[in-house]
């Protein structure tokens, strides 16, 4: 059983979910499992192995959701006997513990674009510990030296950029790139992905003409709505580093919420990028 649960938890992070481990540390008296049961919870709430079924593994389910939001670990007690036979037919009569550890992969951050708001964002998203990756066409905006933080750095032609990222369904893309022609082609790449987020910063105006080109190539409206635009929430930025921690905002409301907030920026003016 517990090979079983840890080959999920594998195949979980490797797809790029997340997931939480519910383990039994201590009983007393009748209990339906004992010490060292042990299950997984995955992000949508399916399970694999069990802990004994009933109320006392839903209330752990939750207690497993809420972990993967805090990103925080929690023993929790269980008083079997507080259950009344009406909500549980297994009861014992017994207590546990149990040890709820969110498990959560590497979260990582493509930039596309390598001016000054992605130098702050970079900055900022490294710091929250996301794995940031900083691509451009030109090494003099893509170097180690101009971002310090980054995970990676990548200076290639960006209709190339793709095939060398390993983007997987808990990455975020930020699109901030130098020119039109630039934004448009990476939103096309990126939307042949899994991100979870994807973000255009920039105005309504200018993604509209891009959604209006991507249909034209075969993409549908469903596909198009994956992309945010403008990107951030709306707490009046304008210079570079504001834009840059509306965006992080947003993708901790991602992080913590698994949505991206109720409100987002409304410019639609000039962005400053290089």
């Amino acid at each position: 059983m517990t090979h079983r649960v840890i080959k999920a938890a594998a195949d979980l992070l490797a797809a790029g979910r997340r997931g939480a481990f519910v383990t039994i540390i201590e009983t007393i008296g009748s209990t339906p499992r004992k010490a060292g049961a042990k299950m997984l919870v995955r992000d949508d709430g399916s399970i694999v192995g069990t802990v004994g079924g009933g109320c006392v593994e839903a209330d752990l389910v939750g207690e497993a959701q809420t972990a993967m939001r805090t990103g925080k670990p929690v023993v929790v007690e269980v008083d079997l006997t507080a259950r009344s036979a009406d909500e549980n037919d297994m009861l014992c009569g017994g207590r546990l513990k149990a040890l709820v550890e969110p498990l959560i992969g590497e979260e990582k951050l493509f930039i596309f674009g390598g001016g000054h708001i992605s130098q702050a964002l970079a900055e900022f998203a490294s710091r929250l510990d996301f794995a940031v990756t900083v691509t451009d066409d030109r090494p003099q905006f893509a170097n180690a030296q101009r971002f310090p933080t980054a995970s990676r750095v990548l200076a290639a032609p960006f209709e190339e950029q793709f095939d060398q990222l390993d983007v997987d369904a808990a990455s975020s893309i930020v699109i901030v790139t130098r020119g039109h022609s630039h934004d448009e082609l990476c939103m096309e790449h990126a939307l042949r992905t899994p991100a979870r987020y994807i973000a255009l910063i920039g105005s309504r105006t200018k993604v509209a003409v891009f959604r209006k080109n991507l249909q034209r190539k075969g993409f549908s409206r469903e596909q198009l709505d994956r992309v945010i635009c403008p990107a951030g929430l709306a707490i009046g930025a304008e210079t570079p580093e504001e834009i840059a921690i509306s965006v992080v905002a947003q993708l901790v409301a991602m992080r913590r919420l698994g949505q991206t907030g109720h409100a987002v920026r409304d410019d639609d003016g000039p962005v400053p990028r290089v």
